[in-house]
């Protein structure tokens, strides 16, 4: 009988990202939402995670919680291209227009340079 292995917080985390995607390619935003949560109170630092979580909370149209899931993942990597996404669309929402634009715009150019 092998040994088991303890796994570090880090690939705990990780491993909780790849159940969310499971969740979410299943529909299942609720138990997405609750794995992406587990992997970010593991690894608050890891943007991946929110977007993921904002991903979830689009799907739901709760747009509160993707602005605040986006705008968290944008201060960990300002180059998000899925957090100035999301946050873009969902300033669309509450029709900050300007705003949205501009974080579209933004995601527009960080797509631009690869």
């Amino acid at each position: 009988m092998a040994p088991s292995v303890a796994l570090s917080w880090q690939e705990q985390a990780e491993q909780l990202r790849k159940d969310g995607n499971h969740y979410f390619k299943k529909d299942r935003f609720r138990a997405a939402i609750e794995a992406y949560t587990e992997a970010i109170t593991l690894c608050p630092n890891v943007p991946v995670y929110f977007t993921n979580r904002a991903r979830c909370h689009l799907k739901r149209n709760d747009w509160t919680k993707v602005e605040e899931d986006c705008r968290k993942a944008i201060r960990l990597d300002h180059n998000s291209v899925k957090g100035h996404y999301m946050l873009g669309l969902a300033l669309l929402q509450r029709e900050e227009y300007a705003g949205g634009i501009k974080e579209l715009e933004k995601a527009s150019c960080y797509v631009s340079l690869f």
